[in-house]
């Protein structure tokens, strides 16, 4: 419940990039129950709106095979509300970066896309002027979305004080741990509940490399960004993932300088040598299939997560969370969708949009796939899938993405999921912890040779160190040596120079 990330790439998420498969649900709640506010363009008849196709740019595991199906059925309810039309562009986790970037590097069409503080890093994005600027359409255009994402979403995500991208409406934090295999955990007597950190798992590894061959016993990969699960701090990174804020909030500093990062990796670098990684873990593109061999993964929990992933991946799991709940702008603005300047009809655009917020027979189109053929209703809310889908893994639409798109809170309860669920986010929410930059963004468009020079170091180093594939005490130092010359420095000090005028401001 995506990437994402940090999908992916936190996801990310998964992003996990197993934010990456964390399915949404439904809810009683009256904080998510929304009417759809027409807007004044939408309530004329269909004919004083031109005929529109949305080419809408989603990051998931694999275009599905009834997208078609689906599509036309999305059709006949945007095409006598909006004229429009829908295509839904799936791009794999691992291409989702490359291909967004050649595509609106040569003028393609895109209509609407997916962004995050990992995949196509927002900020970035806005710095280059890639993102229309929506802050005055979304009282006529977009009143629904407005009025839920209010709730936080909208503030963390601004770029000064305006707003240029949409969150998915859901949880506002997460856990950090890890999820894992039920059936292994039973067969092998593993108490999950006493790991606290990626050192605690060692005895279990040993116990799944020496008794499963066939089971990959840490599923640690190219987006896994070990040592920000291991150790809270290292969570609240800024756009720049080698940038993170100080324990006390006094300002940023460099990641690779605090003595807990390189001891992270150098026990992944000990667990890779033991086999207990992938050995193609720095380039390793994930599938679910993957993720049903895996003994354990790293990954943002929420409640009820091993249930959503279980049903993703089709094997019971559990999961272990390293402590309190945490809310960072990172957890707010990792599942949001974009309309990119190259757009020819943005308003067209954030009409459709909005209907994501507050169609609850859109939304679940666009999650769940068609009723009959993909699932069945089994109550007002709760669904199973169809009878010959093998319980979805033969199914013909199961995206697993509904944590990247709209209202969540719409989604219909999947096979495990209780009543209670979103009860149990509230509780959940007010548990977290919020940290002390919450809203902070930084504005790089000054510093944009730099910040690229950064990611493409960070591209080059970080798979391999944080998955364990070569030893950290030998590649930190180059990787050091390469963010200076990237500039690292020079943006570490304006993002600083922003900080504090930041948090003078809001003391005002």
């Amino acid at each position: 419940m995506a990437k994402g990330k940090r999908q992916m790439q936190a996801l990310t998420v998964g992003m996990l990039s197993l934010s990456i498969v964390l399915a949404g649900c439904s809810s009683n709640s009256n904080q998510a129950s929304v009417t759809t506010t027409p807007s004044p363009s939408a309530k004329g008849t269909q004919a004083e709106l031109a005929p529109y196709q949305i080419d809408w740019y989603i990051i998931g595991t694999a275009p599905q095979p009834d997208n078609e199906l689906v599509e036309a059925e999305i059709n006949k309810i945007t095409q006598p509300a909006i004229n429009a039309t829908v295509k839904m562009h799936v791009i794999p986790f691992g291409d989702y970066d490359n291909k967004m970037t050649a595509s609106l590097a040569t003028g393609e069409k895109v209509d609407l896309m997916f962004t995050s503080n990992g995949n196509m890093n927002y900020n970035t994005m806005v710095g280059k002027g890639a993102f229309v600027d929506l802050t005055d359409k979304l009282d006529k255009l977009a009143p629904d979305a407005k009025k839920l994402l209010s709730e936080g979403f909208l503030q963390a995500s601004a770029i000064k004080g305006r707003n240029y991208t949409l969150a998915a409406y859901k949880e506002k934090g997460s856990w950090l741990g890890l999820i894992a295999s039920k059936n292994l955990m039973e067969k092998y007597k593993i108490n999950i509940s006493q790991m606290k950190s990626i050192e605690d798992m060692e005895p279990a590894l040993k116990i799944i490399k020496e008794n499963e061959p066939g089971i990959t016993p840490f599923l640690a990969t190219m987006t896994t960004r070990a040592p920000n699960f291991n150790n809270r701090d290292f969570w609240n990174v800024s756009p720049i993932q080698s940038l993170m804020l100080k324990k006390d909030g006094s300002g940023y500093t460099l990641e690779l300088d605090e003595p807990a990062y390189m001891s992270t990796l150098k026990t992944m670098n000990k667990y890779y040598k033991a086999g207990y990684i992938p050995a193609d873990a720095a380039v390793k593109k994930v599938t679910n299939d993957d993720k049903a061999k895996a003994g354990f993964i790293l990954s943002q929990l929420k409640p009820y997560v091993d249930v959503q992933v279980g049903n993703a991946i089709g094997i019971p799991m559990v999961y272990q969370n390293f402590g309190k709940p945490i809310t960072t702008t990172n957890d707010l603005v990792g599942s949001m969708m974009a309309i990119p300047t190259n757009s020819k009809n943005p308003d067209r655009v954030l009409m459709f949009y909005n209907m994501m917020y507050a169609n609850e027979k859109l939304i679940n189109l666009v999650g769940r796939g068609i009723e009959g053929k993909h699932y069945v209703k089994k109550g007002d809310k709760r669904i199973d899938y169809a009878p010959d889908t093998d319980n979805g893994k033969k199914s013909g639409y199961k995206p697993n993405t509904t944590w990247a798109y709209g209202n969540q809170f719409q989604t219909y309860l999947m096979p495990g999921e209780p009543d209670d669920i979103w009860a149990q986010f509230k509780k959940f929410n007010d548990e977290s912890e919020i940290v002390p930059d919450l809203g902070f963004n930084f504005d790089s468009s000054t510093l944009t040779s730099e910040v690229a020079a950064i990611k493409n170091v960070e591209s080059e180093f970080r798979p391999i160190l944080e998955t364990g594939s070569v030893d950290p005490e030998a590649y930190v130092p180059k990787f050091k040596e390469k963010l200076k010359a990237a500039g690292i420095d020079k943006v570490l000090q304006e993002m600083n120079k922003q900080y504090d005028s930041w948090k003078a401001s809001a003391k005002k």
